[in-house]
C-alpha cells in the first residue's frame, strides 16, 4: 500500500491487501472508537484494528477522547511501502473536544 496524501489521511493499495491500524494511548486513559465501512465499535487498549482492502473505497473512522484532556495518540497505519520502516505515523494531542480522524483507502 502507498500513502496518498499524509495530512488527508489517503492510501491506495491492491483488493485484498492487508492493513493495520494501532493506537497507542499516551498520557491518557484510552478512549477509542472506531466505525469500519459503517460498522461502529470500541477498541480496547493494546488492541489494534484489521482488514482487509475492499474494491473500491473503504472508510475508518477514529475518534478519540482523553481523560484528563492533554493526552496524546500515536496512530500507526501499516504497512505502507512508500513511508520509513513500511509505517505511515500519526500523532494527535486532545485539546478538550474528541478528536475525530478519517482515513480513506483507494483498492
Amino acid at each position: 500500500m502507498n500513502e496518498i496524501s499524509h495530512d488527508g489521511l489517503r492510501y491506495s493499495g491492491q483488493q485484498g491487501e492487508s492493513v493495520t491500524v494501532t493506537v497507542e494511548a499516551q498520557n491518557t486513559v484510552s478512549m477509542v472508537v472506531y466505525t469500519l465501512n459503517g460498522v461502529t465499535q470500541p477498541l480496547p487498549a493494546g488492541q489494534s484494528i484489521q482488514f482487509q482492502l475492499g474494491a473500491g473505497t473503504t472508510t475508518l473512522q477514529l475518534v478519540l477522547d482523553s481523560a484528563p484532556s492533554g493526552g496524546t495518540y500515536r496512530v500507526v497505519v501499516r504497512t505502507v511501502s512508500n513511508e520509513a520502516n513500511n509505517e505511515c505515523v500519526h500523532t494527535w494531542t486532545h485539546l478538550g473536544s474528541l478528536m475525530i480522524e478519517d482515513f480513506t483507502f483507494f483498492a
